[in-house]
């Protein structure tokens, strides 16, 4: 029997008096978020990655990103000015700068991605996922992140948990929100996290440099 992809989020805002709490719809990404302004009127040079997040954060869009490093850091950086452009353009803009990169989207969340496409890591599949009751993406990646599908699949690919720096991401969150997913790949799961705290970012890299071979997973 086939399994079916399905992930359920749920975000809970407190509106009202104390204690009252109902359930919010988010808007469709096709229908708002792409067509939002990219604010920023000053010339900055950013790397490929850095103008992605800065574009999603300034827009509050939830997202997810893709970096695969060598022993040579990806320090090219180039200018950005996006001056009021929609974030679908800047994220064309973005990509037509580097064709390492393609942009798209995944039920409603925007992913950043190697043109050579995802590392097998994200293609992993994981038959259930819940997040219950949780107040940040981080605290929702530590309980994906044990699942046994996935140590096992860091474990066949050979790859090893590496150093995860903190970002430091948009202020608005809902107070508490829950995740279920059956049958999801690694990525979606991380993408239903990221569209059910709102505005989450999150970071995937893997690094191959001198015989170590790391990925680092992060919100």
């Amino acid at each position: 029997m086939k399994t079916v992809a399905m992930c359920i989020v749920v975000g809970m805002l407190v509106l009202g008096a104390p204690g009252q709490t109902r359930q919010v719809r988010r808007p469709s990404l096709v229908d708002d978020v792409l067509e939002r302004p990219v604010q920023g009127s000053d010339l900055e040079y950013f790397t490929t990655t850095d103008a992605f997040y800065s574009s999603l954060d300034q827009t509050r869009s939830p997202g997810g990103m893709v970096r695969i490093m060598n022993c040579e850091d990806d320090k090219l950086k180039r200018p950005w000015r996006p001056s009021g452009s929609s974030l679908r353009q800047v994220l064309d803009a973005i990509v037509i700068a580097d064709p390492r990169y393609q942009w798209q989207t995944q039920d409603d969340v925007i992913n950043l991605l190697p043109i050579a496409g995802e590392p097998a890591l994200l293609k992993i599949r994981i038959d259930e996922f819940h997040a219950k009751e949780i107040t940040s993406g981080r605290e929702a990646l530590r309980h994906l992140l044990v699942l046994a599908e996935v140590r096992k699949g860091m474990e066949e690919l050979h790859l090893k948990p590496g150093v995860a720096l903190i970002n430091s991401l948009s202020s608005f969150r809902p107070s508490s929100f829950s995740v279920h997913c059956k049958g999801v790949t690694l990525r979606q799961a991380l993408n239903a996290i990221a569209h059910a705290e709102g505005s989450a970012i999150w970071d995937y890299v893997e690094i191959h440099c001198n015989g170590r071979d790391e990925v680092v997973i992060r919100f």
